[in-house]
């Protein structure tokens, strides 16, 4: 997954006029902390922030004096309208670190047959996934419109993001749609 570069500058002033400045000349100011370095005052082209952010992304390759680190956008500041991205701040992260993470499953859906007497039975609200620790997903849609009665979705059914691995087996049923007018 190749993730959105932002060249940033070092900024040596911070001051109020200085970053009026900087907002004029189509820069935003940016800090970029963590991961055992000191922190470093930058500014990054309005229009690269406006990219990520319109992109959805939150992982970036900030590239400062050549180097380049793998990073987390922490916050946004937004003008008083929510139109530009006023400040940003990043926090470093290690690209080559792993977490192994429960991930809350979101149900997205309603099966036609929950019309006709069908029932869902859920059996996890979670799956276990490892990934890096800097993309770890706030959930797992598990798609339920298609579903038929007598059919479930297993851990294999789900749509589990490139790079990621589920460590629930594979055929751990996850939900199950059944007839109530036929079940004992």
């Amino acid at each position: 997954m190749e993730d959105y570069r932002l060249v940033a500058e070092r900024r040596t002033s911070t001051g109020k006029r200085d970053t009026r400045k900087l907002r004029s000349a189509g820069r935003v100011p940016a800090n970029l902390y963590g991961f055992h370095k000191d922190n470093v005052a930058l500014s990054v082209s309005a229009d690269d922030v406006e990219k990520v952010v319109a992109r959805g992304s939150r992982v970036v390759d900030v590239e400062v004096d050549g180097s380049v680190d793998k990073a987390v956008i922490q916050e946004l500041q937004w003008d008083t309208f929510s139109t530009h991205v006023r400040h940003v701040d990043m926090m470093r992260v290690d690209p080559d670190g792993t977490a192994t993470v429960q991930v809350p499953l979101e149900f997205v859906g309603e099966p036609p047959a929950l019309k006709t007497g069908g029932q869902l039975r859920y059996h996890q609200k979670h799956v276990t996934i490892t990934c890096a620790d800097y993309r770890v997903p706030r959930h797992i849609d598990v798609l339920l419109g298609s579903l038929e009665m007598g059919e479930s979705v297993t851990v294999a059914d789900l749509p589990i993001p490139e790079g990621m691995k589920a460590e629930d087996p594979a055929d751990t049923v996850i939900v199950e749609l059944y007839d109530t007018r036929h079940a004992e």
